[in-house]
């Protein structure tokens, strides 16, 4: 089986030169036996069209059907001469010989010593047109005897004598048969070998189209297969470079994508310490909480320092959005301990408060021993950004009217969740039809949009008011929790829009 297969591989693989060699030789060796064949079956063919084609429609002649009975009653008539020399008994066997037509030949010889007496020779023989024509081809070309030649004993008025009769009628059937066969035999080499070149050529004006087609834009038809040899090659290797060209053509646009989200993302993570930092500030400037404008400018200060870091490193959210390298090679993980999340947290707290919202901290008791070692292996820019993103959207799409619940707990995993009102708006009751947690049911509103796939929702995100919601926040997010192998959870239920950070604890 597998030589069978290999064989059929080096078959397939022929080149289209030595595919054109071998037909070549092939179709010529078939249509040489064939016309050896047909020529072999010419008398079959001829004594065929005698007794089937009618008299009217042969186009040769035919020697009369009652010539050898009116041989037989005229030679009674006449005596045969004793030798040619006898000049009177020869010319008066004369009338014997026009039983002949244009084409039979009639000579007399000696019945005993066998030497000739008389005879007469046809017409058509000497050198009439079309016989002539046809009779020098057939022994000239054709090679072949055409005459048909019978020799009878027939009894005359004073004996008997041999008689030689040659028949030339096939004169004019063996040229045309032989021209048929030649140009039936031509005619199929030439028609294989025309199939074959007009195949290849019919593959190379499909490859043709196929090269305009691409050359338009369409680089999604896939190539037809063309066998294996050079333009088969040819065709194999086009698709492999449409397929290059569609890759590549794609890839393109998920860059141009990822640009465009790339901008909305740095104008989403810068623009939301600004807005904290001029929170800070107009307090200050209001001169609110004369007792906590130290730590204000002390949190303003930390602000200054966390936009300084991300434009530092704002080549790093190029890769936000890249499945397969994210974030890049460069980002910084330490032990955070907790109290750092708990810090960030209060900080946040207050700046809500600030805002004029309510907030209830549920913190556990991290001082006992098992959780006081606890740290978070993550990157602390991360952290502040994932933080800024999450209390930035509640600033823009909470209810100031409910309380904003921050929850922290800690066993194998550190578990923030922060919980809050939506804001009654019907914009916002549109939008919260599109947050997807992918952990539980969410919550459907009248306005009957569909839940997304994605596992992002544009009900929190922290952009200008001119930019709208976009996803960026909740999107960034879920890159940044993936990249420290974290987790975010998303839910929405009777109104209420909570989300879950989950970090794996070292102790």
């Amino acid at each position: 089986m597998i030589k069978l297969k290999s064989l059929r591989d080096r078959v397939l693989h022929i080149k289209i030169r030595t595919k054109l060699l071998l037909l070549i030789l092939i179709a010529g060796a078939f249509c040489l036996t064939l016309f050896r064949f047909l020529w072999h079956k010419k008398w079959e063919a001829y004594y065929f069209l005698i007794e089937n084609l009618p008299s009217n429609m042969r186009f040769f002649p035919m020697q009369d059907n009652d010539f050898w009975l009116k041989l037989t009653q005229e030679a009674l008539k006449y005596d045969v001469p004793d030798s040619e020399d006898d000049k009177e008994a020869v010319k008066a066997l004369e009338p014997f010989f026009s039983l002949a037509d244009d084409y039979t030949s009639i000579t007399v010889y000696g019945l005993e010593d066998g030497l000739y007496r008389a005879g007469c020779f046809p017409e058509a023989m000497l050198w009439n047109e079309p016989f002539n024509t046809f009779f020098q081809m057939s022994y000239r070309w054709i090679d072949e005897e055409i005459n048909q030649v019978y020799e009878r004993a027939v009894k005359f008025k004073n004996g008997y004598a041999s008689v030689f009769i040659s028949f030339y009628h096939s004169a004019y059937f063996i040229v045309p048969y032989a021209l048929f066969c030649l140009f039936l035999c031509i005619s199929l080499f030439l028609f294989l070998v025309l199939f074959f070149v007009g195949k290849k050529l019919k593959t190379i004006v499909r490859l043709e189209t196929s090269i305009l087609q691409m050359s338009s834009g369409d680089l999604e038809t896939p190539l037809k297969n063309a066998g294996f040899d050079e333009i088969g090659i040819l065709t194999l290797e086009l698709d492999k470079l449409r397929s290059a060209l569609r890759e590549n053509f794609l890839r393109e646009q998920e860059v141009h994508k990822s640009n465009q989200e790339l901008i909305a993302a740095l104008s989403h993570d810068l623009r939301t310490p600004l807005t904290i930092l001029k929170g800070y500030l107009e307090i200050l400037r209001l001169n609110r909480n004369p007792d906590m404008q130290t730590e204000y400018i002390s949190r303003c200060l930390r602000k200054a320092d966390d936009l300084k870091e991300m434009t530092d490193r704002m080549f790093e959210y190029a890769l936000v959005f890249d499945e397969d390298t994210g974030f890049g090679e460069e980002t910084s993980y330490t032990n955070l301990p907790v109290s750092f999340f708990l810090e960030s947290l209060k900080e946040h707290s207050d700046f809500l408060r600030l805002a004029g919202f309510t907030t209830e901290l549920c913190f556990p008791d991290f001082q006992a021993s098992e959780t006081s070692s606890a740290a978070i292996s993550a990157d602390e820019a991360m952290i502040k950004r994932i933080l800024n993103n999450l209390f930035s959207n509640i600033i823009k799409y909470a209810d100031k009217k409910e309380t904003v619940s921050i929850t922290v707990s800690i066993e194998e995993f550190l578990v923030i969740s922060v919980k809050n009102k939506i804001k009654e708006t019907e914009e916002n009751l549109c939008k919260n039809e599109k947050i997807s947690s992918g952990y539980d049911s969410l919550h459907k509103h009248p306005c009957n949009h569909k839940r997304t796939d994605s596992g992002y929702s544009p009900l929190h995100e922290t952009l200008s008011d001119n930019m709208g919601s976009t996803q960026i926040g909740l999107k960034s997010v879920q890159k940044m929790m993936e990249k420290m192998s974290g987790k975010l959870s998303l839910q929405t239920e009777k109104g209420f829009f909570q989300a879950k950070l989950q970090f794996a604890v070292r102790k």
